[in-house]
């Protein structure tokens, strides 16, 4: 199971992000379960046009060559109005175009990449995003894990003090979510 490498992707830039708390347990998780982890960064990715696609951005070319790395891609997003966040949506068509201008032949970076969701929201548990990514994750032809992903509530005490602990039950979820994404890639 060694020499696995995860890339994680958060779909809030806020600062205390409730989902970036949910990401970096995940990537305390599976460091510890011996899966090497890593964030995307995908913050100065350009608004993806096709007058300005090609040539590729150095942002976007740098994003392509770490993603191509991988052997997983985890997602966890906030949901915003019932979706995601539109850098998010931004990073994923990027991922989902070819490198090269015309090339439709080779298989983007993204294509059959194992891919996973979570997400933090209130009493949804965020499975309006959830719902929204895995169906565009399925779109642009990832190897989607089967399931809806994990979906977690947001205690009503985290609003007030900005800080989000997750649950022993909530732990759980996501440990359970990360033996399964393992199992999953190790097919």
């Amino acid at each position: 199971m060694t020499n696995k490498k995860i890339g994680i992707v958060v779909g809030s830039f806020r600062k205390g992000s409730f989902n970036k708390t949910l990401a970096d347990y995940i990537f305390e998780t599976l460091e510890n379960k011996g899966i090497e982890a890593e964030f995307v960064e995908y913050r100065n990715v350009p608004i993806l046009e096709q007058d300005t696609e090609y040539p590729t951005p150095k942002e976007m070319s740098d994003i392509r060559n770490q993603v191509s790395k991988l052997d997983g891609l985890w997602i966890v997003s906030p949901e915003y109005n019932g979706s995601y966040p539109a850098l998010l949506k931004n990073l994923l068509d990027w991922l989902s175009r070819p490198a090269k201008q015309f090339d439709f032949e080779t298989p983007t970076v993204i294509n059959s990449l194992p891919t996973t969701v979570s997400g933090a929201a209130g009493s949804t548990k965020a499975k309006f995003v959830r719902a929204q990514i895995l169906g565009l994750l399925a779109y642009i032809r990832t190897n989607v894990m089967p399931g809806d992903g994990v979906g977690l509530q947001i205690p009503q005490e985290a609003w007030q003090t900005g800080e989000f602990i997750l649950s022993d039950e909530q732990k759980e979820e996501i440990n359970n979510q990360v033996n399964e994404f393992i199992n999953f890639i190790n097919k």
